[in-house]
């Protein structure tokens, strides 16, 4: 056996390590929860409520906890894949890890998403209103027509202009009164009339085109908020369906960090691991609404069909563990560093 003088520091990190590894999550999910809940906040406020409210302390404190609740599976994969990068550049037992990782997420996950849904189920969630889109005085866009309003109040409005630009001549039209309402993204101003005239289409947004996403990110919005909700479904539905997609998402999240240690290029390996865990927001849904319909069909254990796609999850995080056992060595990039 070869000594050399850095061997007992070597051994006492890699004790050390192991304790250090639960209060690291932590501390990196709480800074990822206060991070992207006031980011979200934020949205939220720009979206939906800043032509109408300003962003105030009552606002805040009546919305954080849903805030929460939204933010918290991104929040807790996030802090398990940061986690990851640390425990690549200093290994210990990968099962120790495992066991550590897989733990603190769950508990945090479980308990914090009953508690913040059940704070948050007291507050307004924020929805599509008519003033998202809808100021007076100032023309908007729906479909191919410029619109302005002179007042708005809920769902009615007064003073209706509307510039159709498509029309060879006459193509200013005015109303009295009239109503609009908004339904997932669709606009439809209806002016008073015999008959009456109605508008619809997608329109453009006003002041809260500032806070509106980008294509990519909007699709990443999309399905985290997807995942969230399914997951809100089965928390209000059935609590073991819930613990069990719980564990199964965060397992294979914890199983996945093997994709750090592929091969011999951190960047490359970093790059593998964003899009494979991009990839599991959207699985989840997937596998419940595209195939656990046709599992019900063809077994006849229902809750086998229920439980469908957690299993489904955890034994592609079985996959990825066994092929880490089996493949690929743990100190990878101690390995690869050069002297």
């Amino acid at each position: 056996m070869l000594f050399t003088p850095w061997g007992p520091v070597i051994r006492s990190a890699q004790v050390k390590e192991p304790l250090k590894a639960p209060f690291i999550l932590l501390f990196i999910l709480i800074c990822a929860t206060v991070i992207l809940s006031a980011l979200n906040l934020m949205y939220t406020w720009g979206m939906y409520d800043s032509a109408t409210r300003s962003f105030g302390l009552p606002d805040i404190a009546q919305r954080l906890p849903r805030s929460v609740f939204e933010v918290l599976i991104p929040a807790v994969v996030l802090s398990i894949v940061l986690l990851g990068f640390r425990m690549a550049r200093r290994p210990f037992s990968r099962f120790l890890g495992l066991v550590i990782v897989l733990g603190v997420s769950y508990v945090v996950l479980v308990n914090g998403m009953i508690w913040c849904g059940a704070l948050g189920g007291k507050g307004q969630l924020a929805r599509e209103a008519p003033r998202q889109y809808v100021q007076p005085f100032i023309f908007f866009r729906v479909g191919e027509s410029r619109i302005a309003v002179r007042s708005i109040a809920d769902s009615a409005v007064k003073g209706i202009l509307v510039f159709d630009a498509a029309k060879a001549e006459n193509r200013f039209s005015a109303f009295a009164a009239g109503t609009v309402s908004t339904r997932t993204g669709t606009l439809t101003v209806t002016a008073a009339g015999r008959p009456p005239v109605v508008i619809s289409g997608t329109p453009d947004l006003s002041a809260s085109s500032v806070f509106a996403a980008d294509r990519l990110t909007g699709l990443f919005l999309r399905d985290i908020h997807t995942l969230t909700t399914d997951f809100e479904r089965l928390l209000a539905g059935s609590v073991g369906q819930f613990f069990a997609a719980c564990f199964a998402l965060l397992f294979l999240c914890t199983a996945s960090l093997a994709f750090l240690r592929l091969t011999r290029w951190p960047l490359a390996n970093i790059m593998l691991l964003v899009i494979a865990v991009r990839g599991y927001f959207s699985l989840y849904h997937l596998l419940a609404v595209s195939l656990a319909p046709q599992i019900a069909q063809l077994v006849t254990d229902r809750l086998l069909a229920q439980m469908f796609p957690a299993v489904a999850l955890a034994a592609l995080g079985v996959v990825l563990l066994l092929v880490d056992i089996i493949y690929i060595p743990a100190d990878r990039w101690l390995k690869e560093k050069p002297l």
